[in-house]
This record gives structure tokens, C-alpha cells and sequence, in this order.
């Protein structure tokens, strides 16, 4: 799966966790950071992982080579998933 599928897959997630809470969204650029601009807590980030383990079929964070308390941007997501789908062939 290429970057760009990756993101579209990220950006529809978060829009519709963002949705479900009714939490008014800024355009999502590479450099948006997901806790502090868009305003997620730690359970929206939990439910913006599993919807997205569930989309993309890998979880990059079960080996602990990436902690999620170190994502910031969009854009570090979705290196973290497109590397994780990389060495899942």
C-alpha cells in the first residue's frame, strides 16, 4: 500500500472519530498534530489506532519499536503505518 492510500485511509478515520464527537476539524496537512490541533484525547487516539489496525491490518505498535506517545503529526502516522505495511509482505 502506497503512502498516499495510507493517508487517505488516516484522514478518513480521523474525520470520522472527529464526527462521532462532534469536534470541528482544521484541514489536515502533514504537520497537523493530532493531539494538540486537533484536539484528540488519549481515548480518540486509542479508537483512531484500532480503527486503523482494523483498516490497514497491522498494529506498528505491538513491538514496541515505535510508541504511540511519540507520534505528534499526521504525517509521523503515516510513515509509522506505511513502514510497519513495508515489512508485512
Amino acid at each position: 500500500m502506497m503512502s498516499s492510500e495510507v493517508r487517505s485511509v488516516i484522514d478518513k478515520v480521523i474525520r470520522k472519530i472527529a464526527e462521532e464527537r462532534s469536534l470541528s476539524l482544521p484541514a489536515l496537512k502533514d504537520d497537523t498534530e493530532i493531539v494538540d490541533e486537533l484536539g484528540f484525547s488519549s481515548m480518540m487516539v486509542a479508537g483512531l489506532i484500532a480503527n486503523l489496525e482494523e483498516e490497514l491490518g497491522v498494529d506498528p505498535f505491538q513491538d514496541e519499536d515505535v510508541m504511540i506517545t511519540d507520534i505528534r503529526t499526521i504525517k509521523h502516522l503515516c510513515d509509522v503505518y506505511v513502514s510497519c505495511l513495508a515489512r508485512s509482505r
